[in-house]
């Protein structure tokens, strides 16, 4: 479409909203450098960047517990690090702990690999990056141990 098309486009649309009360005039709308119209009949999807832990992993699936709850049938990119991404599609969401007020969540996410090839790897690289963290965290605090037998 073009830029013109797209012009021609909004400001009909502008207009349109304006004549229905669709646009947003209330106490910060003159602070806002565009004007916000109601829109209320889409549904959008917006993909967020989760940090998230593995709980468990196999060539067919992994569980991750997150602080949001994840759809079922969600489509997932799981990336380890920058080096490898699977994808993956959400089985299972399930509230695990939750205070009262609902402000502090944890959900246990469940995930099913469509090809055990890319699990595979999946696992392969979880397991060599879990063995290399455990074995520098367990080299740490020897070395503190020595530095507090040292200072005494």
């Amino acid at each position: 479409m073009a830029t013109d098309d797209v012009d021609e486009l909004y400001e009909k649309l502008m207009e349109e909203s304006r004549d229905r009360g669709e646009v947003d005039e209330g106490a910060a709308a003159e602070r806002r450098r565009t004007p916000r119209l109601r829109a209320d009949a889409t549904t959008l999807t917006v993909r967020a960047e989760l940090h998230v832990s593995a709980i468990d992993v196999s060539v067919g699936g992994l569980a991750f517990h997150s602080n949001f709850p994840v759809q079922i049938g969600q489509p997932l990119n799981i990336t380890v690090g920058h080096l490898f991404t699977v994808d993956a599609v959400v089985v299972s969401c399930t509230l695990e702990e939750a205070d009262e007020e609902l402000t502090h969540t944890l959900y246990r996410v469940q995930c099913k690999f469509p090809e055990e090839e890319q699990g595979k790897y999946l696992l392969v690289m979880v397991k060599e990056l879990d063995r290399r963290k455990s074995e520098g965290e367990e080299d740490r605090p020897a070395r503190d141990k020595n530095n507090k037998s040292a200072r005494k």
